[in-house]
């Protein structure tokens, strides 16, 4: 059995920051498996692409991660022109690939949790969630629900079937500007509080400060990112939300998990690309950065 079955699309972007070019390989299940595999946790992928760009999958498959490839017409990708920040983006669709289907669960029957990373809002139905929590307990990232694709155009709208799909979720992921999309609330905590009353047990909502965890039935909790210069936005949310489940399946309590979190994210966002760290350097930099601070807030 395998620890987590991630399925989404693994992407070919490009990107340009103060007039730097440059092409890369992305996507939920990318950063998100890089992060499980190098912190010790057994992961695969079910991706959908174009066969003619297998090659942006070689990475994932030096590293061991079992890919099932299912054919599709065309290769997810996206153009992303950032503004003065890393966190002021403007996305141009190139391509998006076939929606994924109910059947594609078939490849990933034996694991212990199911990770759901859409990337616009035609990317998964409501009858995949149904089959999926039949299957093992859902992590699910919300932002492509977020993301409607008009032309080549992304429009930011509210999950339109969230109050159904939500309640088959376990692990529920959010950034703080999807969070306020989703419950109108601009502080992220309480933004929190009010999704896991839709269903999930855990939700995680990241910003550019840190990362907040509410745990129906125990709490909130909050760990800031501690890093000198952000010289790897993108992948941010993804490496956090690995790091968190890595921590959760190693047993880990709330309030370690959260820091522990926090940390391996801190340590990527110091670099380009995916984690390329270790368990045993992210829980140097929590005994390092994280040992005084107090993570529950309520």
């Amino acid at each position: 059995m395998v620890d987590v079955c991630a399925i989404g699309y693994v992407t070919h972007e490009s990107e340009e920051f103060h007039g730097v070019y440059r092409e890369f390989t992305a996507g939920p299940p990318y950063f998100f498996s890089i992060t499980l595999k190098r912190l010790g946790t057994d992961i695969m992928i079910v991706t959908r692409l174009n066969l003619e760009d297998d090659y942006i999958l070689n990475e994932l498959r030096d590293l061991g991660i079992k890919i099932t490839v299912i054919p599709s017409r065309r290769t997810t990708s996206f153009h992303t022109t950032y503004g003065k920040s890393l966190d002021e983006r403007y996305l141009k669709v190139i391509s998006v690939g076939d929606p994924f289907t109910p059947n594609d669960l078939n490849y990933c029957c034996a694991c212990r949790y199911i990770y759901i990373g859409p990337l616009t809002t035609e990317d998964f139905s409501l009858e995949f969630f149904k089959r999926a929590y039949g299957i093992a307990p859902i992590i699910f990232d919300v932002q492509g629900f977020t993301r409607k694709v008009v032309g080549d155009k992304i429009e930011y709208v509210d999950w339109s079937w969230k109050f159904e799909g939500s309640r088959y979720v376990t692990i529920f992921k959010a950034d703080a500007k999807e969070a306020k999309l989703l419950t109108g609330l601009k502080d992220p905590a309480k933004a929190s509080e009010v999704i896991a009353s839709w269903g999930p047990r855990e939700v995680l909502v990241t910003s550019t400060e840190g990362v907040y965890l509410h745990v129906k039935g125990v709490g909130t909790f909050f760990a800031p990112f501690i890093v000198d210069a952000v010289k790897g936005r993108v992948g941010r949310g993804d490496t956090c939300t690995g790091a968190y489940v890595h921590a959760r399946l190693k047993g880990w309590s709330f309030d370690f998990a959260i820091k522990f979190a926090a940390a391996a994210t801190s340590l990527k966002l110091q670099y380009p690309g995916p984690l390329k760290n270790s368990e045993r350097d992210v829980l140097d930099y929590v005994n390092q950065k994280y040992s005084s601070i107090e993570a529950k807030l309520t």
